[in-house]
């Protein structure tokens, strides 16, 4: 067998070892899904956390171990579950909040997205509005499949046992009274959908969901819901039937006048339930009750808040009702009649100990818009408003509160929400984001506590909308711009320090070895040159040709000496080893070894390392002045002083000897080779001659000790790495005391 079959054959050995455990593991999920007893999900919300549920609309919180939705949109949604899910039951106790609305159950959801009916998946659900438990499927739009009576009624603020099951493409829901009678529906869709995630449903009411669990779905199941009963076809057009025949039984009158009636059952009711007081007024008429003095009133008005007070509206104002009684809790937009003892406040009245009745549901609530200095002034205190600020700050409140400071046209106010329901969207608001809030306008210190003028009470944080985002140019941002340039600055100078070093030892590198050259070449040259003088000279008698090869060889040794200088100045080992002070009176005394001339070194200031750079190039034009005043000046003493100041080192070299005219005109190549050698350290130079009075050269180097304390990082860099190329620091002079002479 070849090496290329080998590996075949190991590859598809492996493949199908994959593809059996891969089958291996559907057939244990999919027998579990449709066998097992065993529950796929359970929650019966103890805890307070919505962690694996999704919403898409809605105000959903958990209380007294309920989901529950205080939102009237059309078409909340909150999914769980799994997209791969196929034959399974769902089941929960559902109340509605609000009339002539559904609440219900979803299942094989998927591809959810906010919006009515925007999903894919099958509903179940009971309506107060015709009596009806409803069954139908959504696709980005719905059609009900069945509609069936429950018994008696569906009311608001009960709780009806809702099952939903789907198996293969038949989907069954019952719902199971308080008084234990159950209604049922059924359908059987050809092209049904094959699985999808389950979830809570509300259509323009809220709701409340307890106990939910879901399950594996059998065919005992089905039969058992069912009663045995077959599955009719699903039938979504009244007029053709599932055969697509026309009905023979469908009579349009007959179903537009039930319609009718289904559809005004409940209105009747609650208009039969609650009569309109005559003796009910204005809530702004309250203004005019006499201080101090309770007064029993009646009024009527549309709720436009329950937590953490009940607060009413009309079209004249607003005012908080406390200690409440009602047979059913009431909801905001649900038109109510209150009675109660009325009490006069600075800026509105609050209704105590008073009867509530809902009159109907689902009346219009608008919010007038205000700005914060109007506001401010207590005349929309207890009224649903809309205003707009930035925000400066937020923070978590007692009981479960979530509280934003905020800030318009430098007036500042609060807002305060219930924190159960809106942790996720409080968490995405940023600092100096504006906002546009709707809520009731409070001036009671009880919210404000004397902070702020006034305060807004919101229903939920949905009712917050963020119009711009916080501004770039923020204070974080600024400082962290900041950083980011001095780190840029102090990463660039780091790098133009790092290539003047590297330019540096390229250039000691390469006098060291010119200097090995030199020496290897010329002055060997020279001392041969010399010898074979010496050897001539001591080969004739001739007194002529002596003394010419006496005067030879005296320039033979001078030459030589003076190569040996050059290549002593070429080499930085006296430099690095001695230091700039030392080194220069080491070149001197060589220079007048022998002779009368004196030579002083002395230092000053506060002595501190000196960079390579200027040090070399300090070294190199005090050479030159050296050689200069030794070779023209015939002087009787050299002074060499070395300067330390705050911001430049100062080098001078003086010489008592004859002196010269210092002009433009008459400086020669060696002043014109200092001059340069100090361009390239932005240092002066100043020479300072008269005939017969000596010569002082003096070279004034600016040195970046302020900005070496700045820039430390760079600065201890520069130490290291000189001290990793030279062996130690460039200038010994820094720990001579000041004044130190030689």
């Amino acid at each position: 067998m070849t090496r290329v079959a080998r590996t075949t054959a190991t590859l598809a050995i492996v493949l199908g070892a994959l593809g059996v455990l891969a089958g291996i593991v559907f057939s244990l999920r999919w027998f579990s899904l449709r066998a097992s007893p065993q529950p796929l999900y359970h929650d019966s919300f103890r805890l307070d956390r919505q962690d694996d549920w999704q919403p898409f609309g809605g105000a959903w919180e958990i209380v007294d171990g309920a989901m529950r939705n205080d939102s009237d949109e059309r078409g909340a949604k909150l999914m769980n579950g799994n997209v791969g899910w196929k034959n399974y039951l769902v089941e929960a106790d559902v109340q509605l909040l609000g009339q002539y609305g559904d609440g219900g159950l979803i299942i094989r959801g998927s591809n959810e997205e906010e919006g009515v009916d925007a999903y894919d998946g099958y509903y179940a659900g009971i309506r107060d509005l015709d009596n009806t438990l409803i069954l139908g499927r959504a696709g980005y739009g719905w059609v009900e499949y069945q509609a069936r009576h429950v018994t008696p009624r569906v009311y608001a603020q009960q709780w009806y046992h809702l099952k939903l099951l789907a198996y293969e493409c038949n989907i069954v829901a019952s719902a199971t009274s308080p008084s234990g009678q159950v209604t049922t529906d059924a359908m059987q869709e050809p092209h049904c959908v094959q699985a999808g995630r389950f979830g809570l449903k509300s259509y323009q009411t809220g709701g409340m969901w307890r106990n939910v669990q879901v399950r594996a779905a059998t065919y005992q199941d089905l039969v058992s819901m069912t009663g045995g009963q077959p599955v009719p076809l699903a039938d979504p057009d009244p007029v053709v039937g599932p055969t697509g025949k026309p009905r023979t039984d469908w009579d349009p009158a007959r179903s537009a006048t039930d319609a009718q009636d289904q559809y005004l059952e409940p209105l009747y009711l609650d208009m039969r339930d609650h009569h309109v007081d005559p003796d009910s007024q204005p809530i702004v008429n309250l203004r005019a009750l006499a201080p101090g003095k309770p007064a029993h009133v009646t009024i009527q008005g549309v709720v436009t808040l329950t937590f953490p007070t009940l607060f009413v509206q009309d079209s004249t104002g607003g005012l908080a009702i406390q200690n409440f009684q009602a047979p059913t809790p009431p909801q905001i937009g649900d038109q109510v009649e209150a009675k109660g003892d009325a009490e006069l406040h600075d800026f509105s009245s609050v209704l105590k100990d008073a009867e509530v009745h809902i009159l109907w549901t689902h009346a219009p609530i608008h919010s007038m818009g205000v700005t914060a200095a109007q506001a401010a002034t207590g005349s929309f205190d207890a009224q649903y408003i809309e205003i707009e600020g930035h925000l400066e700050n937020k923070e978590e409140g007692p009981d479960h509160t979530l509280v934003l400071d905020l800030d318009e046209d430098n007036q500042s106010f609060r807002a305060i929400a219930n924190g159960k329901s809106g942790a996720e969207p409080f968490r995405r608001l940023k600092n100096k984001s504006r906002l546009r809030l709707r809520g009731i306008c409070v001036v009671d210190s009880a919210y404000t506590h004397d902070i702020t003028p006034f305060a807004i009470l919101l229903p939920s944080m949905n009712e917050v909308e963020v119009l711009e985002g916080p501004p770039w140019w923020s204070t974080g941002h600024i400082v962290a711009t900041t950083i980011v340039l001095l780190l840029l600055i102090l990463a660039a100078q780091t790098l133009h320090n790092y290539v003047e070093r590297w330019r540096l030892i390229a250039v000691l590198d390469e006098r060291q070895r010119l200097a090995h050259e030199m020496h290897d070449t010329l002055a060997q040259s020279f001392a041969g040159i010399g010898y074979q003088l010496q050897a001539i000279r001591d080969e004739i008698d001739d007194g002529t040709a002596i003394r010419e090869l006496d005067l030879a060889s005296s320039l033979v040794r001078r030459s030589h000496e003076e190569a040996k200088r050059s290549i002593a100045a070429l080499r930085p080992e006296l430099l690095e080893s001695a230091g700039l002070l030392q080194a220069l009176e080491q070149s001197a005394r060589s220079m007048v070894a022998g002779g009368p001339i004196r030579v002083t070194a002395f230092t000053s200031g506060d002595a501190h390392g000196i960079p390579v750079r200027i040090s070399d190039t300090l070294f190199r034009i005090g050479q030159e002045a050296l050689a200069n005043a030794v070779r023209h000046a015939q002087p009787s003493a050299l002074l060499i002083s070395l300067t330390y100041g705050e911001t430049a080192l100062e080098l001078q070299v003086q010489d008592d000897g004859k002196g010269f005219a210092a002009d433009a005109d008459s400086a020669g190549f060696g002043i014109r080779g200092m001059r340069k050698r100090a361009d390239s350290i932005s240092a002066e130079l100043h020479v300072r001659s008269a005939p017969g009075r000596g010569t002082v050269v003096r070279a004034v180097a600016p040195m970046p000790a302020r900005l070496t304390r700045t820039l430390w990082p760079t600065y201890i860099w520069g130490l290291l790495w000189e001290r990793r190329v030279h062996g130690q620091t460039t200038d010994k002079n820094a720990h001579h005391p000041p004044a130190h002479r030689r």
